[in-house]
């Protein structure tokens, strides 16, 4: 068990390594949420006024968490992507070959993801707060923010390992960002949910990203009507647990054909 646990830190330090040495890999997650804060914020701050709106004192802290959940996304779709390119260039049939249990390949990788969202958000809720944003919910309610970034990319990887294993395409993993970036624009990510049009209001409800950014709103502007982060946190870490056994069973499957 030690040695399994050992395999999966080690992996996802590797993981984690390839991130900041590939500036391709690493700049879009941490510099394309940023910029589209700063679009949001500076081009919808007046939806603030609008009737429904919830009465907030930073409506730049009330549009971070949208800003939060798009870098959860990268750093999934990003790790999967780094994980297409092992499969292609051999990596990880040496991996295979090594006496460790497979689902330490899989565990190992989100490990890597999950460090990698820890240091998004951490960025992110820095620079917006140095930039104004206000967090009346306090170092609890970072922390908690931390945690719960940090299981919705592991769900997101967990998805995006899936699809590299089965397909061990790094060119189609790349082709699937706008399609997993529909979860983020059908959920309440930059304005509240009674605000969406009707359509997307009723698909947000199906959304589990949805429960993830109004828990994580709710407790950054401490207002438990915007959102709970008990059904927050269910929706993140069912997400990654599902996610994780498809990912699994997908290995399983390559095991089986090779």
């Amino acid at each position: 068990m030690r040695d399994e646990a050992g395999v999966v830190l080690a992996l996802g330090r590797r993981a984690l390594s390839v991130q900041f040495r590939r500036a391709q890999l690493l700049m879009p997650t941490f510099v394309l949420p940023l910029m589209l804060l700063a679009v949001i914020a500076s081009g919808t701050s007046a939806a603030q006024g609008l009737r429904g709106f919830p009465d907030v004192g930073s409506y730049l802290a009330f549009v971070v968490p949208g800003t939060i959940m798009q870098g959860a996304l990268l750093a999934g779709l990003t790790s999967g992507t780094a994980l297409a390119g092992d499969l292609e260039f051999g990596f990880f049939d040496r991996l295979l070959a090594a006496p460790v249990h497979r689902t330490s390949l899989v565990l190992g990788r989100q490990a890597g993801t999950l460090g990698l969202s820890l240091l998004q958000t951490a960025f992110f809720l820095f620079v917006a707060f140095l930039f104004g944003a206000h967090y009346p919910g306090g170092i609890l309610a970072v922390l908690a923010t931390l945690v719960l970034a940090a299981i919705t990319a592991v769900g997101i990887g967990g998805l995006a390992s899936a699809i590299a294993i089965r397909t061990g395409s790094l060119s189609l993993m790349q082709s699937v960002f706008p399609f997993v970036f529909v979860l983020l624009f059908t959920a309440p990510a930059f304005f509240p949910r009674d605000l969406l049009a009707p359509a997307l209001r009723d698909f947000a409800a199906y959304n589990p990203l949805t429960y993830v950014v109004e828990a994580v709103r709710g407790m950054l502007i401490d207002d438990s009507s915007i959102g709970d982060p008990l059904q927050g946190l269910a929706a993140a870490v069912l997400l990654a647990v599902a996610t994780t056994a498809l990912a699994t069973l997908a290995l399983r499957e390559r095991l089986r054909t090779l």
